[in-house]
């Protein structure tokens, strides 16, 4: 069945494990999605090529192959334990240890599996720690051809979705923003079960405080204008998703248009509203954020920025990241070295 309630439903839901309790706290919210959606969990743990652990000179021969032998039977009794203590015996469960480099083989696993949703928790470094090591969140983020759930490390409440789970989907007029709406209408409707939930559309435009020799009152004008045309796009967002079928049907899709003066506020814009908007008591706030990302590299990265990043790096919501499929590249034709653990279905 690939449907629930006519609409489509998740089937392969990811968490990637790097052996922390941080990592694990994202079994919780996958279970749920699981669970909703009818759907199997696969956790992944990634360990190190024997190549990134130096060894003397004098090391006795075989002792690289014995220790990769021991990460592996660590790796899979840890995933054996995680399945026990998390009572994730009742659920279609497959488990796996591949080794390579985290992002890389986590891609690369998605991929192959045909996962629909990648769900885990982010560690949090920041500066120096960031700048050397990368942040794997941060890394699936750009590169991740599957949709991404992030939970962010400044979440340190239990995750609530009913009565009525709603996600804020940022919007900024462009088709690859666009791309966040099926997969945030998909998630928030498997969360909603058996309810409806929300989607609330945001566009985000500039407001001027100047404009070259306009007058106060022309740039007045300007900004009517400039909030008019963000009016008249939601309102064509929402046309196209009943058309469509980008959501279901019973699915209420509110909107709103924020403005900023300078690019620095936008973010804080789209927090901002993620905090307040709906009407109370039932539609107070939004659960989660779904955006999508562009996934620039190098040094147009760092130039452009990535205000989906930014969003990572300051909310306290669920954080749901849709890759452009428009610059994805093609699937690494390397696959990381597995070996797998089938786990019975109780």
């Amino acid at each position: 069945m690939n449907s629930l309630n006519g609409f489509p439903r998740f089937k392969k839901i990811l968490v990637p494990l790097d052996g922390s309790p941080i990592a694990e706290e994202a079994i919780s919210m996958a279970a749920t999605i699981v669970c909703a959606s009818r759907a199997e969990l696969l956790l992944l743990r990634v360990i190190l090529p024997s190549g990134y652990v130096p060894l003397h000179p004098m090391a006795p021969v075989g002792l690289a192959e014995s220790m990769r032998e021991t990460a592996f039977t660590n790796a899979r009794d840890y995933l054996q334990h995680v399945i026990a203590y998390a009572n994730l015996e009742t659920l279609k469960v497959q488990s796996d240890v591949l080794q390579g480099g985290a992002a890389t083989t986590i891609v690369d696993y998605a991929v192959l599996q045909g996962v629909d949703l990648i769900v885990m928790r982010t560690h949090g470094e920041t500066g120096l720690t960031r700048w050397i090591m990368g942040s794997t969140a941060q890394q699936l983020v750009r590169n991740s051809p599957v949709p991404v759930l992030v939970i962010p490390k400044l979440h340190d409440q239990p995750i609530t979705f009913r009565p009525a789970p709603r996600a804020l989907i940022a919007l900024d007029g462009s088709p690859i923003a666009e791309e966040a709406i099926l997969p945030a209408a998909q998630l928030i409707a498997t969360l909603a079960q058996p309810g409806r939930g929300a989607i609330h559309l945001t566009r985000v435009v500039q407001h001027f405080t100047s404009f070259g020799r306009q007058t106060k009152a022309q740039i007045e004008q300007l900004n009517k204008e400039q909030r008019a045309e963000g009016e008249a796009y939601l309102k064509n967002i929402k046309q196209r998703i009943l058309k469509e079928e980008l959501a279901p049907p019973n699915m209420k899709i509110t909107s709103s248009v924020v403005t900023y003066t300078d690019v620095d506020d936008i973010t804080k814009r789209i927090l901002e509203e993620s905090a307040c908007v709906g009407e109370p008591p039932e539609f107070t706030g939004c659960t989660l954020i779904a955006m999508s990302t562009h996934g620039r590299h190098g040094f147009q990265h760092l130039l452009l920025g990535s205000f989906t990043e930014d969003v990572l790096g300051m909310t306290d919501k669920p954080l749901l990241v849709v890759h452009s499929s428009k610059s994805l590249e093609g699937p690494q034709k390397k696959t990381a070295k597995k070996e797998k653990i089938n786990v019975p279905i109780l």
